[in-house]
Parts: C-alpha cells; structure tokens; sequence
C-alpha cells in the first residue's frame, strides 16, 4: 500500500491532502476518528494522529474539541489543473535554452554499447594504475575526513596545484607560481569559465579548421561568433585570422597538436599569434590537452612559455595521461584573471571534489605519474604502429594518415565518398569512428574517419582492420 521511499505517515497524509485537493473530501467534511481510519489502513493509531496534526499544522483541517475532525473551508492549495508535460524541448525551453541544448559536444554520440574498439581520443581503460591509485586513495582520506563536512576551495586544494606546477615545469618547460593555477573539471570547464569571463555576446573568436569541437561548442555557449580558421599540418593559419577578424577578441588554439589533422604551430606563427593578441588586445586559449604523446620530433614547448605579456590561457587536462572521469584538469590564468575565474567556479560548481583531488595530488607526490606517462607512451607507440601497419595492409578503401601527435589519427577517404554512410557501416561492424566533417566548423575540405589507437589492443588491431574493410567495401567504391 505504501510507496518504499514514504513514511507511513507521510503517505496518509498525502492521500488525505490529495481527496483534499480534488474534492474527494469536500469542504466541511468530517475525517474519520484516528482509530478507525487506522484500522482500516493496518497502521497504528499514532500514525493517523501525527497526519492530522501535519494536515491541521498546514491549513488543510481544523480540529473541534469533542466534535472530530472536518476539511476546512478556506483551502491553503488550490486543487492542481491537469496539464500535460512537454513533449518536446521547444515547449520546455526558453530560446536560449534551445540555442545551448543544439550546440553539439562531440563529433558522434558516445554508444554504450558501441564498445572502444578504434575510439579517438581516449586512453586505454586497461592501462589504469588502479592498485596504486586505490593505495593513494587510502592514504588520504583519513587526514581529509575533518573537511568532509566544508566545501572544497574553488581554486583547487593547494598540494595539487603546487604539484601541477612542479609537474609543468619538469615535463613542459613552463614555469608557473601555484597562485595562478586553478583546478577545473577538465579542459572543457577551463575553456567555458575563460569563455565566460572574456566574451560577450557576439564577440568574434579564432578556432581552427578542422578543430576541437567541444572547445568551439562551449565558445557558442558562451554567445561568441566562431571564426573558422583554416588548420593543416602547420596548425592554425595565423595570417589567415588576421584577415579573416583582425579585431577578434580570443583565439581557441592548440598549438602542439591540433585536433584532428595533428599540426604543429611553428615559431613564427606562434610569435605572430601572440603579437596579434597584444595589438588587438585579445586573449588566446590554448589547449593543451594530449601534448604529453608525441609521435614524431621531441616534444615541443607551450605558448605559454613564450607570452610576457599575459595573454594566454594555458589550460590542461588528467583525462589523457588518466582518466576523463577523474574530471580533473586545470587552467594557468594571467594573475589579473584569477579572482574573477575562481569567483564564477564558485558560482558554477563550488569546486572539485576534494578527495579526488588530494588522491592526485598524493599519486603525483609520490613521483608516479611520470613513470605512468612513460609506460602509456611506449605502450601507446606500440598500438600506434600496430594499427598503422594494419591499415596498410588490410584496408584499401581508407588511407590511415599517421598524425604526430595525440591519441588518435585520420583514415582518409577517397574524394567523393559517402562519409556519413562509411561512419555508419564501421559503426555497425564495432568500430567507434567519427566523422571527420564533424571538426569542420566551415566547409569541409577533405572526408575521412577519426578513429584512436589507444584503447585496442595490439592482439585485435588486425580484426578491426579487416573488419574496416569489410565495413566499407559496400559504402566506399
């Protein structure tokens, strides 16, 4: 009779307020003595009492001494008018909600059941320190208990970003004071709060062509106008923005790899980007999410470590090197950005969860990331090459282009192919691609699949790869 998340007393008093509301009980209506009601219920007496008094307490009955109980006159509700719930966004949202909800976050729906066979992006769930991370876990939620009870500091807990910092300057060359960093819920919270902060609406902004969606995504999101800037294997075309929007007022950039072609930004247009921002007094977000897995050439240094004068945004990620749902990353902010970007943390999120963030910060502590970074790395290489020479072998109808960087590379397909339908046949086959058109914010220049190494193992490369092929011989001539 009563619902298992309901107290018994909670549940007559609901049934009675509700023949309250609809007239089932009208005004003037005598209740039923408690013991009999109770009877009739199988609750105990002291359980009807308690519903009458609730039902007295807000207004629904009075009580006359010597007379019962009856429904007062004047209701504290008006009885509800049955209304059908939306069934669609666009009678449930404002227009603006709409606007968000149609900004798309990746390049294809994530399947549950799709599995991580050539999946972009992703590191390899199976590579996961989890027996260390469990031990770090164990270490620190003793001395963490006593905060339990209070929020985290929105700017990150102090151990971790100090071990940030030191984690940069061995690994990235880029020197940065623990008062600048401030943890996020990964590189997407980092890019919406700058977007937030530096936007207004219908501000122009730089993102290359083909790029990082979700980066373009929380742009829009923020009510920017996005600018396509041509990308290639140089990265971003800095003379082309300047052409395109001179007076920009931010450039979304990933300099060391840019997703999903793999280019580089060289020297000179990363010293012509900054002198651009200088002279349009405009900021640069740089993504530097997978920088840590360099392919081909040594590893090369952030923007950040150029920029003296304070325009660039270093924002960085634990999703690659460990795991997206950590949800831990980071921003390094110019110093007169910090108050206001931990002001509107506090404002989305009151902060990342601290426990999370001392378990890292307590694995890097004790010198482990480095070594799981270069076990990922070599790991991660092998797996690369494995698919690499699979391709070549197996499949004819796609060309796999190595890009020098990141976790993931491009299948190119032949001019003219039906990409949409290629994504699908692979999809059907099991194979997590995307569509390339997707990292086109202008016209597409080329078709091809987005496809990652680092969640097969090299003992089913050679599956997936004929099983491409087969995938494709219907859709691709």
């Amino acid at each position: 009779m009563f619902h298992p998340d309901q107290t018994r007393q909670h549940a007559v008093f609901e049934r009675l307020r509700q023949g309250i509301l609809a007239g089932t009980l009208p005004a003037g209506a005598r209740l039923p003595p408690t013991r009999a009601l109770a009877t009739e219920l199988g609750v105990a007496r002291q359980t009807v009492v308690l519903a009458y008094e609730r039902l007295g307490a807000e207004g629904y009955v009075r009580a006359r001494t010597g007379s019962g109980t009856f429904v007062a006159a004047d209701l504290p509700d008006a009885a509800p008018s049955p209304a059908p719930p939306p069934q669609t966004a666009a009678q449930a949202l404002s227009a603006r909600g709409a606007r968000l909800a149609a900004i798309p976050a990746s390049a294809a729906a994530r399947d549950a059941g799709l599995g991580l066979l050539f999946a972009g992006g992703l590191p390899a769930p199976d590579l996961f320190p989890a027996a260390v991370w469990a031990r770090c876990a164990a270490r620190v939620m003793q001395p963490l208990a006593g905060e339990l009870a209070s929020y985290p500091p929105p700017q990150g807990l102090r151990i971790l970003r100090e071990e940030i910092a030191a984690h940069l300057a061995a690994t990235r060359g880029l020197v940065a004071d623990p008062d600048s960093i401030v943890v996020t819920a990964g590189t997407q919270q980092a890019l919406r709060t700058a977007a937030d902060l530096l936007l207004d609406e219908g501000d122009s902004v730089w993102v290359e062509d083909p790029g990082y969606i979700a980066g373009r995504g929380a742009l829009l999101a923020a009510g920017a106008v996005p600018v396509p800037v041509p990308s290639g294997t140089e990265g971003m075309d800095v003379g082309a923005g300047i052409r395109l929007a001179p007076r920009a007022r931010l450039a979304l950039v990933a300099p060391s790899h840019a997703t999903p072609l793999g280019g580089a930004l060289p020297i000179g247009q990363r010293l012509a980007l900054l002198d651009w921002a200088g002279r349009a007094n405009a900021w640069v977000l740089e993504d530097d999410c997978d920088s840590e897995f360099r392919w081909e050439g040594r590893p090369l240094p952030p923007l950040a470590t150029l920029d003296t004068a304070g325009r660039v945004i270093y924002c960085g990620t634990f999703s690659k090197t460990l795991a997206p749902a950590l949800r831990l990353g980071f921003a390094v902010v110019p110093p007169p950005l910090v108050s206001p970007f931990v002001r509107l943390r506090t404002l989305s999120d009151r902060g990342s969860d601290a426990f999370t963030q001392a378990t890292l910060a307590e694995f890097m502590r004790q010198g482990l990331l480095a070594p799981h970074i270069r076990r990922m790395r070599t790991e991660y290489a092998k797996r690369r090459a494995a698919v690499l020479a699979a391709m070549a072998q197996h499949v004819t109808r796609a060309e796999a282009v190595a890009v020098p960087g990141g976790l993931h590379m491009v299948a190119r397909l032949p001019d003219g192919s039906d990409e949409a339908a290629s994504v699908q046949a692979c999809r059907a086959a099991g194979l997590s691609v995307a569509p390339l058109r997707a990292y086109f914010s202008g016209v597409p220049r080329i078709s091809g699949l987005v496809m990652g190494f680092a969640t097969t193992p090299v003992s089913m490369v050679a599956d997936c790869a004929r099983r491409m092929e087969g995938a494709l011989r219907g859709v691709v001539g």
